[in-house]
Parts: structure tokens; sequence; C-alpha cells
């Protein structure tokens, strides 16, 4: 199985990709889910939104029951699939709760052996409201809840983009179910609860939107190049009317 990358032109030829891959890893019942996301500032100079718009480039469901050594194999691609495509450092969130660790564990040791500069970030999910990211550690712990009200402030607000393709329809109709349930002790659990429905889609494209230090980073150094050009551009005003005329 291959990655699909869908190419898009949102993103100006001067401003390098920032690219996410949020990878929802499958366990007896469930099949692995892979997206890739792209965020997109479409105005550098400083003052402009921080926010980004995510454009989706890739939407993967693996077989159900494809093994994990098989996973590890299929990530591996999808980075070489990026790299051939100009995206040499994306971030990977990949879920490490539960049986994650049999996949980002032997991925982060392929990925060191091969040079690779992606970086992984082992996620676990926990109740709450919270993302925080350990960079020393690459892991990051990501509450439920944090990530169902980002991905509804993304959606409502227009912020993420979709290829037109069937899996796109899947993730649509995963979104249409799923659910949010409260006990009558107030705890809640997220998902699709609905017999033969899935939600691996959903949390996927909830990994590959997290905000990103990376994305920030890249998100002030273009800033930083803006206001270079734009000091260029008024320095190069002033001096127009000392130049000698012929």
């Amino acid at each position: 199985m291959e990655l699909v990358v869908n190419t898009g032109a949102s993103r100006a030829d001067t401003q390098p990709p920032i690219v996410s891959v949020g990878v929802d890893v499958g366990q007896r019942h469930d099949p692995t889910a892979v997206v890739v996301a792209e965020a997109v500032y479409p105005d550098p100079t400083p003052g402009a939104p921080d926010e980004p718009t995510y454009a989706v480039r890739a939407i993967t469901r693996l077989p159900l029951g494809t093994l994990y050594p098989a996973v590890v194999a299929f990530i591996e691609e999808a980075i070489t699939t990026l790299r051939r495509r100009g995206v040499t450092s994306p971030t990977l969130f990949v879920d490490a709760t539960g049986v994650g660790p049999a996949v980002v564990d032997p991925l982060r040791l392929r990925l060191r052996a091969s040079g690779s500069a992606a970086r992984l970030v082992g996620v676990y999910f926990t109740h709450g409201d919270r993302f925080t990211e350990n960079r020393p550690d690459h892991t990051a712990t990501l509450g439920k809840a944090f990530l169902v009200s980002r991905l509804q402030s993304l959606l409502q607000s227009g912020r993420i983009t979709l290829p037109r393709t069937p899996e796109s329809e899947a993730l649509a109709e995963e979104l249409l179910n799923y659910e949010i349930h409260v006990d009558e002790r107030a705890n809640d659990t997220y998902g699709a609860f609905r017999v033969g429905s899935h939600d691996d889609l959903v949390t996927a494209l909830g990994l590959a939107t997290l905000p990103s230090s990376d994305g920030q980073f890249m998100r002030d150094m273009m800033r930083r190049a803006a206001m270079q050009r734009q000091r260029a551009l008024e320095a190069e005003m002033v001096m127009t009317p000392f130049r000698t005329r012929p």
C-alpha cells in the first residue's frame, strides 16, 4: 500500500512546507490511520494571525489486521514520499497509548539509523483539555477534550481543507458519528460508539493538526524574512532620490 499525496497550490513557492503526520495506531478491531496535513500561513508579515489553515494532503486507512512491522514500513515509505516532494523535516505525531510503542519504538530506531530529519513525537492520550509537548523526551500528552475542541474550532472556522477523495468521505462520515458521552460521575469519553463505526481517521486528523513548535519556529523565520525584505524596500525608497539621474 502506498501513500497518495494530493498537492495543492495554497503554499507560496518561497514558503517552506510545514507538514505534520498524524498516526492513530490500530488494535484488533480498529485499523491504523495516517493523515498528512500542511500548515499554510498565507501572510507571514508581522501582525498577521498566528493560526494557520491546515491543507490535508493525504488520508490513508491501512487494512484491518495490518501487522505493526508493516505499519512501520508504511510510515517510512510515507516519509520518503514526502521527501521526494520537498518535505525534508516533517513532524510525526504517533499515538503511543496502549499498543503504540510497538510502532513508535522501532520507527524511532529506524529513523535514527537512516539519518532522517523527521521528528517523531510519541503522543499519550489522557483525560482533560491540555496538550503538553516534552521536546527532550520526544513525547507529548494529549487530552481527548483538547483534541475534540481544537478540531471543532478548526472545522467551524473553515481552517481545515480536505481533498476530494473517498478517504475524505470516510473521514466526514466518522466526524458525523463522533460522540461525546458524559456519565453520572461527570467522566467524559470520546469516540465512535455505534457498532461497526470507527474514529481512527478523526484521531489521525486531530494528531496531524496539533499546534507544533516546529511550525511556530518556521513562522518566526518567515516573519523575520518578511521584515528584512520590508526594510530593504524602505532603504531602496530612501536612497532613490539621491541617485544620479542620467
